[in-house]
């Protein structure tokens, strides 16, 4: 599942207000209550209604300046209303996108920490921590996991719970570098890197000698044939 993608794409609905007005207000209408529990596709909201509202005010800007610079007699309040309900809400919805998206990288961050470092798997607990409702965290976490943030994880939505599948967060993913850039995460990751083994000395059970073994050796004592085997820990 691709968490980057909205609901409702923005192409149907625009054209849902060009073609069909009513059916484009319903469209947008329901991709805002599919959307209600998705930080990130809320920030992309903001955006393309900041977007939306430049766009409007352009033309009106231009056909204002024309007419000015024609020398017509143009009414001077209606460009102050077109600032006041385009140019001016649409820079606020832009500055409102940013502002979301640092708050939700920031979140991310947070939910990272909680849960490789402080070893907090509980949906709940983190949407306590986080003060989200745990709906919204269950779509922030399928998102870092969709991102590469959580290798290997999964929700387990019986247990609300994050799951990592083969190793624990707190040994493997202690190291996870995870930077802003552009429009989201660009993930980092390592597993954490075992030495290399070495020959070791094994000692005889049989007859007491030594022998050096290569690591995954298995061979029989040179003196009493009894069984040696490469030790697999220590």
């Amino acid at each position: 599942m691709n968490y980057d993608r909205p609901a409702i794409s923005g192409v149907a609905i625009a054209l849902g207000l060009i073609l069909f007005f009513p059916i484009g207000l319903i469209l947008l209408a329901v991709r805002l209550w599919k959307h209600r529990d998705l930080s990130y596709q809320k920030v992309i909201d903001w955006k393309n209604a900041g977007t939306t509202f430049l766009i409007i005010f352009i033309p009106f800007l231009i056909s204002f300046l024309l007419h000015l610079a024609a020398g017509s007699d143009i009414q001077y309040w209606v460009m102050v209303w077109v600032v006041l309900l385009d140019l001016i809400p649409g820079i606020y919805m832009l500055w409102k996108s940013g502002q979301r998206r640092k708050q939700l990288f920031a979140r991310y961050d947070h939910y990272r920490h909680l849960v490789l470092v402080q070893g907090v798997t509980s949906i709940q607990s983190l949407a306590e921590t986080v003060n989200q409702r745990p709906a919204v965290v269950v779509n922030d976490l399928q998102r870092m996991i969709y991102l590469g943030v959580f290798q290997d994880a999964f929700i387990d939505m019986y247990s609300m719970s994050i799951v990592f599948n083969q190793w624990a967060p707190a040994a493997s993913m202690v190291n996870v570098n995870v930077s802003v850039n552009g429009e989201g995460f660009v993930p980092q990751q390592s597993r954490p890197q075992q030495p290399p083994q070495t020959p070791k000395t094994v000692e005889c059970p049989g007859c007491g000698s030594s022998a050096l073994l290569q690591p995954g050796e298995n061979k029989a004592c040179p003196y009493c044939d009894s069984p040696l085997a490469y030790p697999q820990h220590g």
